[in-house]
């Protein structure tokens, strides 16, 4: 991919927002993953984990905008996780700054996310569906997300709408060949 190709604005699924809370100490501080962990036990947890460390240590200086939206704060707070829920408001109050730096989403990316209520998405669920209409009328250039199932209609996705659909490692092997250029 080229560089000027790279996504600049991502928007966080919550499975992507929870596996950063979960495992921040890994993530953020290069910590060992505890031996009892649950990620042990995932299709692929661990490589994750460390994908995402790599993808956030080369964020450190890139300063790519990572976006959440009140649905990502809704799918947290069901999850009535205190801290969980406390952690979201501060990666939102983050992400708040950026838009104001950068300026509000142009009303386009509200246009453009009303596709998603075509019949050929029906298989999204109704939680899935809200966080990708927000990452369009945010406009994001990717969708970060840990969901399997997610992941796996990137394709379609992508396809249909101007926005890519990447897990962790996808959005790595886009990053890495750049990664030297911000270490």
């Amino acid at each position: 991919m080229p560089f000027e190709a790279l996504p600049e604005r991502v928007f966080l699924d919550s499975s992507t927002l929870q596996m950063l809370q979960d495992y921040g100490g890994a993530i953020w501080e290069n910590e060992p993953l505890p031996s009892n962990a649950p990620v042990h036990r995932m299709p692929h947890g661990e490589a994750t984990v460390e994908t995402l460390r790599s993808i956030f240590f080369v964020n450190q200086r890139a300063l790519w905008q990572f976006a959440l939206s009140e649905n990502s704060l809704q799918e947290v707070a069901d999850r009535q996780d205190h801290r969980y829920l406390q952690w979201a408001y501060d990666v939102l109050d983050h992400w708040r700054i950026c838009i104001e730096e950068s300026g509000p989403p142009s009303p386009r990316g509200v246009e453009v996310a009303a596709l998603l209520d075509g019949a050929s998405f029906g298989y999204l669920s109704r939680g899935d569906k809200a966080l990708l209409f927000d990452a369009l009328a945010l406009e994001c250039d990717a969708f970060l997300t840990c969901d399997a199932k997610l992941a796996k209609n990137a394709d379609h996705l992508e396809r249909a709408l101007p926005l890519l659909v990447l897990t962790p490692t996808r959005y790595w092997e886009m990053l890495s060949p750049w990664a030297a250029l911000y270490t």
